[in-house]
């Protein structure tokens, strides 16, 4: 008769705290989302962490608002979004989001590998 209860080793490994301000199950939604465990891939994701916001857009807005003396924030609500976006990710950076259950988004800056073309759509 085979064992119903195999042994399996458990291991336990301390780690940082989130990042400030990330939502509950912050690691775990990252994981799903990226359909991996690496830790390498999680790592570096956590690292372009920026925030929760209501989207992209205004991660960007924030961004750019933050140069902008008070004279000139007029400025951002005339700009097209998707113009300001190209315009902030430059072939640079790239924008990404992975939604909340609430309508907001939490937003990551990863830069871009050299060579490597923006995605369309």
């Amino acid at each position: 008769m085979s064992d119903t209860h195999p042994d399996i080793e458990v291991l336990e490994i301390e780690l940082p705290p989130p990042p400030t301000g990330a939502p509950p199950h912050f690691r775990e939604l990252l994981a799903l989302t990226l359909k991996t465990t690496d830790a390498t891939t999680l790592d570096a994701a956590e690292l372009d962490y920026r925030g929760v916001f209501a989207s992209a857009d205004a991660f960007i807005r924030n961004q750019v608002g933050e140069h902008l003396p008070s004279h000139l924030q007029w400025l951002l609500p005339c700009c097209d979004p998707e113009k300001l976006r190209v315009g902030y990710e430059r072939d640079v950076v790239q924008l990404w989001t992975i939604g909340l259950n609430d309508g907001l988004v939490m937003v990551f800056e990863s830069q871009r590998e050299p060579g490597r073309r923006r995605r369309r759509g």
